[in-house]
């Protein structure tokens, strides 16, 4: 016999949602959606914009309906996540629509995409997730480390305090900002600083946009612990780089693999 199917969990807000702005709209073992605020903080002197910060966002759409449709005591975790970037977001204020989706689900966890559009209803990212089930004696249901709303002026990388550490390697400080509601680094907080640090190795002036992440998750990282991204560039040629990027947590051991795509915009 199966195990009976725990209630809908609530959908929690930690410190990587606050940053994003991400508000619960609808979630259901099938389908969830969100919604996300945007403004200034999405800019990034680097990258141009942070593209892949739209990840944490796809990352909880796609990942609660998995936990939706779970046994009790057991709660999903990333193995893996391919994201697609199509556009730049808007920085003006506007809203965007986040849906998810389950496209199979087991005994073992679920395959889930996803979808952010602007107002307009264009597309601007893509996500397919892969989760696997963990034992879990209850989901979160408040945040794991408390946090603070950052000013709407504070980029995304001043608010999680991103810092250089050479060419291709930047570090996330200990940051509440960083944390998904276990305490751990958000699945989408490692894929945005992927993207910084792969913009780092291409010396990118705001002259690259990332056109897709693929992510393998290694193991957890700790929010209140420091992570070091370190990007080497795969190929780079007049229009496009890969940039192969590994995130470390304090102890040197690998918490994630990412390969990232970027396309030139400037000549």
């Amino acid at each position: 016999m199966s195990a009976a199917p725990a209630p809908i969990p609530e959908f929690v807000i930690s410190g990587a949602e606050a940053l994003l702005r991400v508000a619960p709209i609808g979630l259901s073992p099938e389908r969830a959606e969100l919604s996300v605020e945007t403004g200034p903080w999405l800019r990034d002197p680097v990258a141009g914009f942070c593209r892949a910060a739209l990840a944490v966002p796809l990352d909880d759409v796609t990942g609660y309906i998995v936990a939706a449709g779970s046994p009790r005591g057991r709660w999903p975790v990333s193995l893996g996540i391919r994201l697609d970037l199509l556009a730049d977001p808007p920085v003006h204020g506007s809203r965007l629509a986040v849906t998810g989706e389950l496209i199979a689900r087991d005994d073992q966890g679920g395959t889930t995409r996803g979808l952010v559009t602007d107002a307009a209803g264009t597309a601007l990212a893509l996500i397919t997730q892969r989760s696997h089930l963990v034992p879990m004696d209850e989901p979160p249901t408040a945040p794991a480390v408390p946090f603070s709303v950052p000013a709407n002026t504070t980029t995304i990388r001043e608010a999680l305090g991103i810092r250089a550490a050479g060419r291709g390697v930047v570090e996330v400080p200990p940051s509440p900002l960083a944390a998904n509601g276990m305490g751990n680094v958000h699945g989408g907080i490692l894929i945005c600083a992927s993207e910084l640090a792969a913009m780092s190795a291409l010396g990118a002036a705001g002259d690259y946009r990332s056109t897709s992440i693929d992510i393998v998750f290694v193991r957890p990282g700790n929010a209140d612990d420091v992570t070091t991204f370190c990007a080497d560039v795969v190929h780079t040629g007049r229009s496009l780089a890969v940039v192969r990027v590994t995130a470390s947590n304090s102890v040197d051991k690998a918490c994630a693999v990412a390969t990232v795509t970027v396309q030139r915009v400037r000549s």
